[in-house]
């Protein structure tokens, strides 16, 4: 009798101790559950707050178009007004063909929604110059460093060609792309082209809040120095008339 006392006392004391070890597993497990819900929620709830605070960002949601003359003549421009406000003063950004560009049609050049837009030739190239002016003085103005952006960089296969876009810029500081983007950039002599690698005809974005992956799989950052302008060469593969070009202030790696 005293053994089968011992025996149940050892079986009931084993039975607690399994049931606190299943509960304390129970409980390491909804920890662990919790610990990666909770980084799962960091990563992915990214905005430009959580961008470099020091960085200028331009902003074409509410910008007005003050001058919409860029249609190929040399001295055509396009003119933004205030994109940005730097140490109180209000900053408007002039685009200006130099040397060679065509568009195929102009009126679409200014401002699509929150992004800027430029619309070049097909099978050609557009030289352009971007200067930030004091909005008062109509002064050039130095502001940075700064983002910008390019978006819908893409490529389609129109009859027996592939209509690649390319974005060719100098002067900046670093760039910065999604990993998987459909954009490869090569460095040479101070330039860096972007060129659409993949046949990836991607809509175009319209609002910066509702981007798709395929949208920011055919976008990319700059970041400038400080400057009050900067020079860019679009190129345009084959088309249907023409191909349009994308630009804004904020950065791809925030979305």
């Amino acid at each position: 009798d005293k053994e089968d006392k011992e025996d149940k006392e050892a079986k009931v004391e084993g039975a607690v101790k399994i049931d606190k070890e299943d509960k304390e597993d129970k409980k390491d497990k909804k920890d662990k559950k919790d610990e990666v819900v909770t980084t799962t929620t960091t990563s992915t709830s990214r905005s430009l707050d959580s961008c470099d605070p020091d960085l200028t960002l331009l902003d074409f949601s509410k910008a007005t178009l003050v001058r919409k003359g860029l249609s190929g003549t040399i001295g055509g421009t396009l003119r933004y007004g205030s994109v940005a406000v730097v140490d109180g003063v209000t900053v408007d950004l002039v685009v200006q063909g130099i040397g060679s560009y065509e568009s195929f049609n102009a009126t679409r050049n200014g401002l699509y929604g929150d992004f800027g837009i430029v619309n070049v030739l097909e099978k050609s190239e557009g030289h352009l110059a971007f200067s930030f002016i004091n909005a008062e003085t109509n002064q050039d103005i130095e502001i940075g460093p700064f983002y910008f952006s390019w978006f819908d960089v893409d490529s389609g296969d129109v009859g027996e060609e592939l209509g690649n876009e390319m974005v060719t810029v100098s002067g900046i500081s670093s760039y910065d792309m999604k990993e998987e983007a459909h954009i490869r950039a090569d460095e040479q002599n101070g330039f860096t082209t972007f060129t659409a690698d993949l046949l990836s005809p991607v809509k175009h974005p319209k609002e910066l809040s509702t981007l798709t992956d395929e949208q920011l799989l055919s976008a990319f950052t700059l970041v400038y120095p400080k400057t009050s302008e900067f020079t860019v060469t679009l190129a345009a593969g084959a088309g249907i008339g023409g191909r349009n070009f994308f630009f804004a202030g904020t950065p791809v790696s925030c979305y």
